[in-house]
């Protein structure tokens, strides 16, 4: 080719390619909000179908980049990068690792969007009587500072063979405690080798335990734990009674307690809703009896009028937070997490997901939009237990906290002095109740 051609060639592809950069960079985002999230399996496959529904029909020029990673590497990550000004404009954490953001002040307050007078941002009267309270208190400090809010969780619950519940003259789940040990008397049979229930004793279980009898660990006014009260003491003590009267053991595995129930060996099982699935399946291919599912029945003293959505479960609820940043970047960040907690997109998430959805108003959706029927069984657990769920507070330390009083109800079980060793838990729990946890261990125990 000649040099004058060669040259004539090469400046028609520069002219080329500059029209196609500039073409381009008339479609490109005004803002790319990077998202971290430590979600894997059907989860992060139903979030990735969100975030790419949201990057096809926003309009705001807002396009979501979402990036997995692992737990511990995550929450390193946005420590280091908060030192470093490298943080994500998005981030879904554990709600100790928010609380330890928000002490470290690298976190949006969110008051300003959800008390705000934009419509297209806040939550007006309409909202908050949809939102399920869990949604609207987990993400709020003992200051009542709004620091984040979650899109879905993992309840508490207690399933019941129903078959076996309706011989003994219990039809539906106990409500009281007085009924439920008089259907643990009837189903404990030394000689069939039969039991009431199976009881691990880790975090989770043992708050529940406690919280039905009436005795929370954490006073939210006092900002103060409470392990060593006589009602612990009281709920406690119900726990071990229990056990030494062989109306309940101790199991050390989901594995084993839902293999007791499925085999009709025990009546009642507690799990949670993300595992619901897994205890009806076994049940359907082993036994295949009716099956019901409720809570632990409401405290003794608790007030006949009292409302039918206190608090009843607790729920594991990851939250959305917003690192400071630009008020144009935090902004949009928030606008995709309002986005997720409509109705359509927590309908599909809650479907999709098998997590609880943020609304009360979303079951009607998820009915509409379901390919298959929902299990009855689960519909019934969401639709009733989920105005009930209550979140764990909002402290960096509480995972500690909780490990504390686990430890401790197992050295009671297992015969060490009930008060003295409460004592002890109480005194260790409240020096970490604010101090950096690493959660990724503790959830493990």
């Amino acid at each position: 080719m000649r040099p004058n051609v060669a040259y004539r060639t090469a400046q028609v592809l520069l002219a080329l390619s500059m029209l196609l950069v500039t073409a381009c960079a008339s479609f490109q985002p005004r803002r790319v909000i990077v998202a971290w999230h430590t979600m894997s399996g059907a989860r992060e496959r139903a979030f990735l179908r969100l975030v790419d529904r949201w990057n096809q029909i926003n309009g705001d020029g807002i396009v979501i980049v979402p990036e997995r990673r692992e737990p511990a590497a995550q929450h390193r990550a946005m420590l280091e990068g908060a030192a470093a000004g490298m943080l994500p404009d998005l981030a879904l954490v554990e709600p100790s690792e928010a609380a330890l953001y928000n002490q470290r002040g690298f976190l949006t307050s969110l008051d300003g969007f959800i008390n705000g007078d934009d419509p297209t941002m806040n939550w007006d009267a309409a909202d908050r009587a949809d939102l399920f309270p869990f949604v609207q208190q987990a993400g709020r400090t003992p200051q009542g500072k709004w620091i984040g809010v979650p899109f879905g969780g993992d309840m508490r619950l207690v399933l019941s063979n129903r078959d076996w519940a309706n011989t003994l003259g219990q039809p539906e789940m106990p409500t009281t405690w007085e009924a439920l040990e008089k259907v643990c008397n009837g189903a404990t049979d030394r000689f069939a080798g039969t039991i009431c229930f199976g009881f691990d004793p880790h975090n989770a279980s043992i708050e529940d335990w406690l919280g039905a009898h009436g005795a929370p660990i954490y006073d939210p006014l006092t900002q103060q734990l409470q392990i060593a009260s006589p009602n612990v003491a009281s709920a406690v003590e119900a726990l071990l009674n229990y056990l030494q009267s062989g109306r309940a053991y101790r199991t050390t595995s989901l594995e084993r307690s839902r293999d007791d129930f499925a085999a009709a060996r025990a009546l009642l099982a507690f799990t949670s809703s993300d595992h619901l699935g897994d205890f009806v399946r076994t049940v359907r291919e082993r036994s295949n009896f009716a099956l019901d599912v409720g809570t632990l029945p409401t405290p003794a003293d608790a007030p006949a009028d009292a409302p039918a959505d206190a608090p009843a479960t607790s729920i594991h609820a990851p939250l959305w937070v917003i690192p400071k940043s630009t008020d144009e970047r935090e902004r949009a960040a928030w606008r995709f997490v309002n986005w997720l907690l409509e109705i359509e997109q927590t309908a599909r998430w809650a479907s999709e997901a098998e997590q609880i959805p943020a609304r009360a108003s979303a079951f009607v959706q998820m009915d509409l939009d379901a390919e298959q029927p929902l299990d009855a069984l689960r519909l019934k657990a969401l639709r009733q237990i989920a105005p009930r769920a209550r979140p764990t507070p909002l402290l960096s330390g509480w995972p500690c906290v909780q490990t504390e009083l686990a430890g401790a109800v197992r050295q009671i079980i297992e015969g060490q002095p009930l008060n003295d060793t409460l004592v002890l838990a109480q005194a260790r729990a409240q020096n970490i109740v604010n101090a950096e946890c690493d959660v990724h261990s503790a959830l493990l125990q």
